[in-house]
């Protein structure tokens, strides 16, 4: 039981020396619109980014669609980075914000649900 105890006590103190993240997302509306705008580009040298950047477009749209974003059967998902894109172009002030509420605002803007 003390060995117990003195394991939990050790990975506790063990955690809380882990550095934390100051904010509570991983991925800004500055380092979005930078990935996708490799994503679009034919010279980018950063493959790795660039999908990240698609894929986490795709990933949030999906997430939400039928709930907030109803886009339809006909939609690609190159209609939705584009989508995303131009939000980001055209609202640079949303740059600072988390990159899941650019995609959802982007993409509400574009395909709304009637009921949200």
């Amino acid at each position: 039981m003390k060995s117990a105890l003195a394991l939990a006590l050790i990975a506790s103190l063990a955690a809380a020396a882990l550095p934390a993240r100051a904010a509570g997302e991983f991925m800004t509306g500055k380092t979005l619109k930078v990935g996708l705008e490799g994503w679009v580009s034919d010279d980018s040298d950063e493959t790795v980014r660039d999908s990240a950047a698609f894929g986490y477009v795709i990933g949030v749209h999906d997430a939400m669609s039928g709930t907030l974003v109803c886009s339809g059967d006909d939609v690609t998902q190159g209609l939705v980075v584009q989508a995303v894109l131009q939000y980001l172009r055209s609202h640079p002030e949303s740059l600072n914000n988390s990159a899941d509420t650019v995609v959802v605002a982007a993409l509400k803007g574009v395909w709304p649900c009637r009921n949200s």
